[in-house]
């Protein structure tokens, strides 16, 4: 789950919508990031499907007893959400192997899982590194270059709709999510020199101007999300709060 708090509301951003919106932004970045055509489709399926282990879970959200607020992505526990990314993989894997590895790839970068020294963060890299070996069978040669191209490109999308999603709409660059007030790292996955980060701005409650831009063209597309009521919270629990809160649509432009 995605959580913005507000003053008296969590807005609720299922994990997979959010993933939605990364396929949405990854079918309209200009083909020439893709390399090949003949991967485009396999690398928009793994952005599509890449948070599909949420699924389950965000279908029964919980309440972090500590900050009475729904956990999110960051701060649910830890176990649980390694277990879940799995299931989520091995679903991918069942349909496509290319997308499935870089799905693995992505998760496995993660510094906390990385670099974890927690028996389920190495459990974890274990059971991912000998995947991706045996995914590497199924897809067949693949350039170096390429796959960490497509890794980049799934990152870039990831971001841009984290952006989306953890940002009020309109927000002003001083108040973003610190995250993203600095760009979203070097420009090297647009193919171009140098060091300049591609930096986001909503220009107004439904655009978001990204630079420089990655899109072949401007697009509009939705986020569905549930602006849930604390007071329902407290009087009904989260997961009854949450199921009963009629979802609603925010409309996005990207250029």
């Amino acid at each position: 789950m995605v959580i913005r708090e507000q003053v008296e509301h969590f807005i609720m951003i299922e994990q997979h919508e959010h993933a939605r919106l990364c396929g949405d932004i990854a079918i309209n970045l200009k083909s020439e990031y893709f390399f090949h055509e003949s991967d485009r489709q396999d690398v928009i399926y793994a952005i599509y499907e890449h948070d599909r282990g949420w699924i389950r879970i965000d279908a029964d959200p919980i309440l972090n007893e500590v900050s009475q607020a729904p956990y999110y992505f960051v701060d649910y526990p830890y176990a649980v959400k390694l277990k879940m990314y799995q299931v989520g993989i091995q679903e991918v894997e069942e349909v496509n192997p290319y997308a499935a590895y870089l799905v693995s790839y992505h998760f496995s970068s993660f510094p906390d899982i990385k670099n974890g020294k927690d028996p389920f963060s190495i459990a974890f890299i274990q059971e991912e590194i000998c995947r991706q070996e045996r995914l590497k069978e199924k897809m067949g040669a693949k350039d170096e270059s390429e796959i960490s191209q497509h890794y980049l490109l799934l990152q870039l999308c990831d971001d841009l709709s984290l952006y989306a999603c953890m940002n009020e709409p309109g927000v002003s660059k001083e108040k973003e999510h610190p995250w993203f007030q600095k760009g979203f790292g070097k420009t090297s996955v647009l193919n171009q020199e140098g060091d300049e980060p591609l930096i986001a701005n909503w220009r107004d409650e439904m655009t978001v101007e990204v630079s420089p831009t990655p899109f072949s063209r401007s697009f509009e597309t939705e986020l569905c999300y549930r602006r849930v009521a604390k007071k329902d919270i407290q009087k009904k629990g989260l997961n009854r709060a949450f199921h009963e809160t009629e979802p609603a649509i925010q409309k996005i432009i990207f250029k």
